[in-house]
């Protein structure tokens, strides 16, 4: 039976859908959305449904990683004019190019044309990405190059026909953030605050270099990862006890921790790729002075990292239990976002999907196309694509 407070809710949310009826489908979205109440805070850990059901991952997918600011890499990774990198984020494929500004931007990995990844590869540099199927080109600012039978169409627009961009955001330290909200301002504006650089004082990072990434397969759920990685515990991993003082370890939620040494520092990403399989992906960059057996010692950390992300909860969750020692702050902000958006998804009586891109009225397209756009949902469809390759 529903409490009084959800039934004034309902019914204040009601009220509002009514009086909203002049309002854009977005606008109405927000106005409902402020409405809606803050569940009550966790008082205890997430029950294990939380991590194995595949209806709360997707739900997951629209909730935060939809909405959220991502903390993804550093822009030394991109030293040069039309260098790229492609990265996926629950489900979501996309990349970052530097243009010939110097700006870093992003864009989903899906050609206008067919829906095919426009790179696949995981990383490289092009002045001009060419999709491999029917030969549509983007310069590195999204724009339609070329487009092969579509080009001398009556009333074709390139300007209406390039890539589907992703709001992006370089901090002060250099770091580089995405939000996949498809609105030309996202629900969940920039805030230096999110980055928490204040531990950062002591780190010069142009005195560091980007040297190489490692990714392991984990057969886990994104939060038992992540609820590992907020706790901070990659300091223990230093034997060294007056190194384990000059380190700083940092959560950036949803799924990221950074790890800073004098001798190297190293970003860990944990990535949902299903409900219950993730990738651990790391990105290390190496400080210019450190010594062969200073930066060797990074190697043997990120095992250890690995071999700790996963032990532990695991088992509690094969038992359906999770122990008092998971974060529950963690958890709880899972659970407010999921909750919030779930709500409002039964108010609106739809599911809601931020990131889902909407074509312009004026672009160029065809009934199939249109077809195809609804199936993709403003994803990029490469793990479809042997479907779409006609």
């Amino acid at each position: 039976m529903l409490t009084l407070g959800t039934l004034i809710f309902f019914a204040i949310a009601a009220a509002i859908a009514l009086i909203a009826k002049t309002l854009s489908k977005p606008q109405k979205e927000n106005l409902i959305s402020r409405a809606i109440p803050a569940a009550a805070p966790l008082t205890q850990p997430l029950p294990s449904t939380w991590y194995k059901s595949d209806d709360i991952y997707e739900l997951e997918r629209r909730a935060i990683f939809s909405k959220k600011w991502i903390l993804l890499t550093h822009k030394m990774r991109f030293d040069q004019t039309g260098a790229w990198v492609r990265y996926a984020e629950a489900g979501f494929d996309f990349f970052l190019i530097r243009n010939a500004e110097g700006t870093i931007r992003g864009f989903h990995n899906i050609c206008r044309h067919r829906a095919f990844p426009v790179v696949v590869k995981d990383n490289g540099q092009n002045n001009v990405l060419s999709c491999k199927y029917h030969g549509w080109s983007y310069g590195m600012n999204g724009q339609l190059a070329k487009a092969p039978l579509y080009q001398d169409l009556p009333g074709f627009d390139r300007s209406k026909n390039g890539l589907f961009p992703l709001h992006t955001h370089v901090d002060a330290k250099g770091f580089v953030w995405i939000n996949m909200d498809a609105k030309a301002v996202p629900e969940n504006p920039w805030s230096e605050d999110l980055s928490q650089t204040a531990n950062h004082g002591s780190f010069n990072f142009d005195d560091y270099k980007f040297d190489h990434v490692k990714q392991d397969t984990s057969s886990f759920n994104w939060k038992t990862l992540a609820d590992k990685s907020c706790t901070g515990s990659n300091i223990d991993n230093f034997e060294n006890a007056t190194e384990k003082k000059s380190v700083v370890n940092d959560f950036f939620f949803p799924n990221a921790s950074m790890t800073l040494s004098p001798h190297f520092f190293f970003l860990l990403r944990c990535v949902p790729t299903s409900a219950t399989k993730s990738q651990l992906q790391y990105e290390v960059y190496r400080h210019k002075s450190a010594s062969e057996s200073d930066f060797k010692k990074v190697e043997e950390i990120l095992q250890q990292t690995a071999s700790e992300q996963e032990a532990p909860a695991e088992k509690n969750l094969r038992a359906g239990v999770l122990v008092d020692q998971t974060p529950l702050q963690f958890q709880n902000q899972v659970y407010q976002l999921v909750e919030h958006h779930r709500k409002l998804e039964g108010v609106t009586g739809r599911e809601i999907r931020p990131a889902q891109q909407i074509l312009d009225k004026s672009a160029t397209k065809t009934e199939q196309d249109e077809s195809l756009y609804s199936s993709c949902s403003g994803l990029s469809c490469g793990k479809i694509a042997k479907d779409l390759a006609w």
